[in-house]
């Protein structure tokens, strides 16, 4: 019987996941691995994978409309039945997702294996079921390793953000008139999330118009519907955006009320302030790591953000903290697919 090119399923549930295994898919794919690339049908996530995951196959399993019956019963208990009977279709050698219980069900279910990577040891109750369901889960070095529970030396962003695999383009700024380092970068993330159902609404927006005026100030905004809470002189991305991360990398200051974009202004080596309320050992670890990342909640972070944008941009220090991270840091997409060829069929 001839031999068949190895299969993988990756499942995707919202855009940090996208980055995460964009790399990994792509060299799979380039080493004769077939790929199929799930997605839950969330906000402009479908739009980014059209676009990113261009030329693989692509299939979107579930939904989520941000209410808590919409993640619930669409975005997990219908997406088990939906892996299962995709996972006995395609007879894949192994599946791999951040975080995501009904694959790992399905998974289980079918007799095939999975692993995962996440970042996030907060979240207690799902990383118990998402361990004794998998083969294995692996964190960043802010856990105990276990039988279970593997350990990865670096954050997970870091499998697109180290300089091995990302080059800022400075031109990515002339669509906005700015030089690079002119401007502050701004994302304001909704609390209709399940990340964020517990902290306040529109932080940024609260004291938005106490920024010092004079400094421009591109924002990333999550919910579109709050653009009136924002200076009319801040000028809003439209996402998805194709370049982010070099707008992020050319910036001067990037403050975020969600914590992943936080930690990637921080591993591009941009001043970095997380306004949001969680406390995460993702966050300790990278400020532990010399990362320019400080979290100041809620309108505690408007002083910091006068004081960095008072500073003089210092790009010697950028590079020195990419460099850095780079020396100390695993691979992470030679990690991912070590543990893949170990565990996979």
């Amino acid at each position: 019987m001839p031999k068949t090119n190895p299969k993988i399923l990756i499942d995707i549930k919202h855009p940090a996941q996208l980055n995460l295994f964009k790399h990994l898919a792509e060299s799979l794919k380039n080493k004769g691995w077939e790929v199929t690339v799930c997605y839950l049908q969330r906000g402009k996530l479908p739009q980014i994978i059209a676009r990113e995951y261009a030329g693989f196959h692509t299939l979107p399993v579930g939904s989520s409309k941000g209410t808590k019956w919409s993640i619930l019963w669409q975005g997990n208990v219908q997406r088990v039945s939906s892996f299962l009977k995709l996972i006995r279709k395609n007879h894949y050698d192994i599946c791999v997702a951040a975080s995501s219980a009904p694959l790992a069900l399905a998974c289980r279910l079918s007799g095939t294996p999975v692993i995962q990577f996440y970042d996030d040891p907060e979240r207690q109750r799902i990383n118990a079921i998402n361990a004794r369901l998998s083969d294995r889960i692996f964190f960043p070095p802010i856990v105990e390793e276990s039988e279970k529970v593997g350990i990865f030396n670096c954050l997970k962003e870091w499998s697109y953000l180290s300089p091995a695999r990302f080059t800022p383009d400075p031109s990515v700024t002339d669509a906005y008139g700015l030089a690079p380092y002119s401007y502050v970068f701004v994302r304001e993330v909704s609390n209709q999330s399940f990340n964020y159902y517990d902290q306040k609404a529109d932080i940024v927006g609260s004291f938005a118009a106490k920024i010092p005026a004079d400094v421009p100030v591109l924002l990333s905004l999550e919910d579109k519907a709050k653009a009136h809470l924002y200076p009319e002189h801040w000028v809003q991305l439209q996402e998805p955006v194709g370049d982010i991360h070099s707008l992020m990398f050319h910036a001067r200051l990037v403050l975020s009320s969600g914590d992943s974009m936080a930690r990637e202004g921080a591993m591009l080596g941009t001043p970095s302030i997380y306004c949001g309320v969680r406390e995460m050992r993702a966050n300790a670890y990278l400020m532990q790591e010399g990362g320019p990342l400080s979290q100041h909640p809620e309108e505690a972070a408007l002083e910091p953000v006068r004081q960095a944008i008072s500073r003089p941009v210092d790009k010697q220090k950028q590079q020195e903290v990419r460099q850095d991270l780079l020396a100390k840091w695993d691979d992470m997409i030679a990690f991912m697919e070590e543990k893949i060829n170990h565990y996979k069929k």
